[in-house]
Parts: C-alpha cells; structure tokens; sequence
C-alpha cells in the first residue's frame, strides 16, 4: 500500500492539537482569576484545537479501510498493536497517579477498581479504550464498503462481538443500580464511526467532494468562533467549565470542523512534499499522545514566572511539551520493547 504523505501532516497537526487542548485547559477553568486576555487566549487555543482526536480517527480509516484483509488477520494485526499500549500505560498512569495525583491518599485498590469503571487511568487514555472498541467492529466496517459477502466464521466473529458488548452492558446495569456507579466507557465507539468512516470516504472519494478552499476555512473558523463564544455564556451563566460541553467531540461543531479540516489536507495533498522531520513526527504521534502529560505535569509550575502573560506561557509549553515529548520517545524507541508500546 502506498504512503501517504500528507497523514504524517495531519498527525502532526492532531497531536499538537491535542497538548493545546491539555495546557489550555487548566486556564480555561480559571475564568474571573486570570486576566480576561490571557483566558480568552485559552479558551480560543482549546475551541480550535478540538478536532485534534477525531482527526486521528479519520487518519486512521483513511489508512486502514478499503484494505483486502480478512477481519481474523485484522484483529490479530489490531491486537498485537493495541493491547501492549492499552495494559502498559494505564498501569503506568494508575502508579503515577497514586503517587503524584492523590491528594484524598486513596488506596491503589481503590484507585484500581475506579480504572476498570472509567476504562482508564488518566483522562487522555480514554481515547485507547474508545479506539479498541471501535478496531473490533472495524474488520466488518471494511467488508461492507469493500461490498464483501461475510463468510461463516466471519458471521461466529460479529456474533461473539455482540454477545460480549451484551455481557458488559447487563453487567454495567446491575453496577449501576448495585454500587450506584456508571460504567460507560465500552459505549463511546459508535459515534466514532462517523470519523472513521468519514476519513476513508473522504480519502477514497476526493474527485468528488471537491469543496473550495474558503469555504473550508470559512467552516472552521465558524466553528471555532461560535464554540467559544459558547464556552463563555455558559462558562459565565452557569459555573460549568468543563471545555466539551459545546464542543464535544460527538457534537456537530467539532464534526464539521474536523471534516473540513481533513478535506482541506486531502485537497493538498500534492503541495505536500515528504519530510524526513515530518515523518518522524508522525511516527512519534502515538507516543507523545501517550506520554505528553507527564511532561505537562512537570512544566505547569512554571507558569507562576508568567504573571500577566499566561498566553506567552501557553504558547511556549505547548511547543516545550512537544519538543521534549517527541526527544523522549525518540530515544525511548531504539529500545524494541518501547516501540510495541509506543
């Protein structure tokens, strides 16, 4: 199969999306005690870096789907790919976050059994559990836009799937109502079809989806600048200061900016040369989505020298995180037990 280059540009993007969105958001949470400046700046950075996990969704049906593959070699090739990382670093996270995150100094079983109900143990880990869900209905995804008829086995694969999905969700029930505690994560997927699908369809059909540049650009600064605003009323009518209350990622805000931003990459396609630079950043995405919060962690305290000038301070950790992140996982990954992980 042939490299496509422009998915390194794009992963790029997404990730650096996705360490804006976690350094912005500790100031987006503090409306009314930094300057109205400086949290402006933080909830733009965060409204415009939203689209950063869809589009790696996207990437990734635009790289995996319409392949001739059958779902068993699929999974196993999912499998060997997902899981390592999946285990390893929730039991980092979980260790780290008995640790340094533990201010209640609650017990590791504790903090254990809270990871099995979450799906995780830290926030950004929720985007490997979402996407393991949603790899082992990726195979028959493939097989229906491929206009394969399933075989026998394939029908004993899907039926399992089902009754598993069917176990977790009469389990969560009685959890629910036993230990009034909501177990949901293993229902995020679905949505997340609409990316993956999207990233292949608007891969495989690019002559015919063909849209102009600014009215792309148009969509995405709309979007950006109509969620934000909604941050705001809400932010300031209600006390809520959670970020993705208006611009959730299963919201029509945050699909449409993504598509677009997506379709203007794959218009471009052809201006976008190969870069050894961008290559590795690429490669290096999974990695420094994985570990980047534990570099955030380290650099936050530096914003007390940034009194007054918080936007400065957001703009340089954002590429300080970056930076460093991607030298670590460099240098991490001339080790092979690194690279299956990372």
């Amino acid at each position: 199969m042939q490299h496509k280059v422009w998915i390194d540009y794009l992963r790029v993007i997404a990730i650096v999306a996705v360490i804006a969105i976690h350094v912005s958001t500790v100031f987006y949470k503090q409306l009314g005690e930094i300057s109205g400046f400086d949290w402006w700046f933080a909830n733009l950075l965060d409204s415009a870096s939203r689209f950063s996990v869809p589009l790696f969704v996207m990437a990734s049906g635009a790289v995996l789907l319409g392949r001739e593959i059958s779902p068993g070699t699929f999974l196993q090739k999912r499998a060997w790919r997902l899981l390592p990382p999946l285990i390893l670093w929730n039991l980092v996270y979980l260790v780290a976050g008995y640790f340094l995150w533990n201010p209640d100094q609650r017990s590791l079983l504790d903090m254990t059994l809270t990871m099995v109900r979450a799906g995780h143990a830290y926030g950004h880990l929720w985007y490997l559990t979402m996407f393991t869900c949603l790899m082992l209905f990726a195979p028959f995804v493939n097989q229906y836009l491929r206009g394969e008829a399933p075989r026998g086995v394939d029908l004993l694969w899907l039926a399992g799937l089902f009754v598993l999905f069917a176990l977790m969700t009469q389990g969560a029930v009685l959890v629910r109502y036993v230990a009034d505690s909501e177990i949901k994560w293993f229902a995020v997927f679905p949505l997340y079809l609409l990316y993956f699908v999207g990233g292949y369809a608007l891969d495989r059909y690019d002559d015919r989806l063909r849209c102009p540049a600014a009215v792309l650009v148009g969509i995405v600064v709309a979007t950006v600048l109509v969620g934000a605003l909604g941050n705001w009323l809400l932010f300031r009518h209600t006390g809520l200061d959670e970020d993705f209350l208006v611009l959730s990622n299963r919201g029509l805000l945050v699909i449409a900016c993504t598509f677009a931003i997506f379709r203007l990459l794959r218009q471009n396609a052809h201006r976008l040369k190969p870069r050894a630079s961008i290559s590795a950043w690429s490669d290096a995405s999974f990695g420094i989505y994985l570990i980047h919060p534990l570099i955030i962690f380290a650099t936050l305290p530096l914003s007390r020298y940034f009194d007054g000038m918080l936007a400065l301070f957001m703009v340089l950790d954002v590429a300080a995180v970056a930076l460093v992140s991607f030298l670590i996982v460099r240098l991490m990954r001339r080790f092979a037990w690194f690279r299956r992980v990372s």
